[in-house]
């Protein structure tokens, strides 16, 4: 009898855990729309008329940017992890091409952001790196998965390490935020 309740707990919590894994929503199925109240066809009046206040510039990729100091909710983190800052790329069509979210710089809100993602959006599948440096000074997961729907979590640490600079970018044009990436595998290899 104990063997028949013990298997039944074992089994109950595995189809549980598989479950909960498999509920995990794509990049799509939580951007696929559109992104912060914004949907992809958005025009750059729309950005500023949801997002007043902002100053527009050019990236170093020459695309058009609004940046704009907003405390919002990301991927329903606790109030320490909230945005500070959104900033709106306009893509290749003349609409909202992608959003990046600047959060505060530590290692918590790091963590809680990958995390986050990882729990939602399952493991990452390309990583950029600064390879020039003996301790990489930047690097960056991505969720490429869905493309052209793209995720990016970014930092930026200072040389003990610590983040400098951390962000959380979707984006309707994978390739402006992929390229150099490399891709991992999450798969064992046989030995």
């Amino acid at each position: 009898m104990r063997r028949k309740l013990a298997t039944a707990i074992v089994l109950g919590s595995w189809l549980a855990l598989a479950s909960g894994a498999a509920s995990a929503g794509g990049v799509r199925t939580q951007f696929g729309n559109g992104a912060f109240g914004l949907p992809w066809n958005a025009s750059k009046s729309s950005i500023q008329s949801k997002y007043p206040g902002g100053q527009w510039s050019t990236d170093a990729n020459g695309q058009e940017l609004y940046c704009v100091s907003s405390k919002q909710t990301l991927l329903k983190l606790p109030a320490p992890h909230q945005t500070r800052e959104l900033c709106f790329a306009i893509g290749a069509d003349g609409t909202l091409g992608s959003v990046t979210a600047h959060m505060n710089a530590s290692l918590a809100s790091l963590l809680a952001v990958v995390n986050r993602s990882r729990t939602t959006f399952g493991d990452f599948y390309a990583v950029l790196r600064d390879e020039a440096a003996i301790q990489s000074r930047s690097t960056a997961m991505l969720w490429t998965k869905d493309t052209p729907l793209l995720v990016k979590v970014s930092s930026t640490n200072d040389a003990d390490g610590s983040p400098v600079a951390v962000s959380f970018t979707i984006s309707d044009e994978a390739a402006v935020h992929s390229a150099g990436a490399t891709a991992v595998s999450n798969v064992p290899k046989a030995p």
